[in-house]
């Protein structure tokens, strides 16, 4: 009886070992199980943190954009209405000076920053072509300002006009036989004053 008991006891023991190592694998599998969960919710919270960071930046950058766009096209009408303002003043009083050097029109300290705005980069050329310059002359109801190069008409010339009753200054240059046209709007005709000086001889060493 005392041998079965024991041989009961051992087999129990036996049982509950093998109980024990089946159930520590279990386990260990469970807690690796939570962790990949753990570890895949910080990824998931993670990753969206990250797409909302991104949105949040690219909407920023819009904004930024967008009020540098506004800025510069404020500044861009600004510079337009003051444009229109000083042309339409040196438009009412050029009639005055009619008979004067172009050149000299031109470089005027008044007169000078409207043609820099008007001529931007080629604002040297044009001077450059115009440093022969004929003087201010009636053509119809408009002025023409012309002149030409000191190396010769055939080098460059450059001439503007100046419309007193719409108050508008236009300017034109031509280099290596093509000619550009500033300040005028798409579609608008060319003025007539130009058309006379593209088909009258610049007179060279005119001043």
């Amino acid at each position: 009886m005392l041998g079965r008991d024991r041989r009961f006891k051992r087999a129990h023991c036996h049982f509950n070992m093998t109980r024990s190592m089946d159930i520590k694998p279990q386990m260990i599998v469970n807690q690796i199980g939570l962790l990949a969960k753990k570890i895949a919710k910080i990824l998931i919270y993670g990753f969206i943190a990250l797409v909302l960071l991104y949105i949040a930046f690219k909407a920023w950058e819009y904004k930024a954009e967008s009020d540098q766009l506004e800025a510069v096209k404020e500044s861009q009408t600004q510079q337009s209405e003051k444009f229109a303002s000083v042309s339409q003043y040196v438009a009412t009083y050029s009639p005055l000076v009619v008979g004067s050097s172009s050149l000299t029109f031109v470089q005027r300290s008044g007169n000078e920053p409207l043609f820099k705005y008007l001529l931007g980069a080629s604002y040297q050329n044009f001077i450059s072509a115009l440093e022969n310059g004929a003087s201010l002359i009636y053509v119809g109801s408009q002025i023409l300002g012309s002149g030409c190069s000191k190396l010769g008409c055939a080098a460059s010339q450059a001439a503007f006009v100046i419309d007193p009753s719409q108050g508008r200054i236009y300017a034109a240059l031509i280099e290596g036989g093509k000619t550009s046209y500033f300040g005028l709007t798409e579609g608008q005709a060319v003025p007539p004053a130009f058309e006379k000086w593209a088909t009258t001889p610049a007179v060279e060493g005119a001043k």
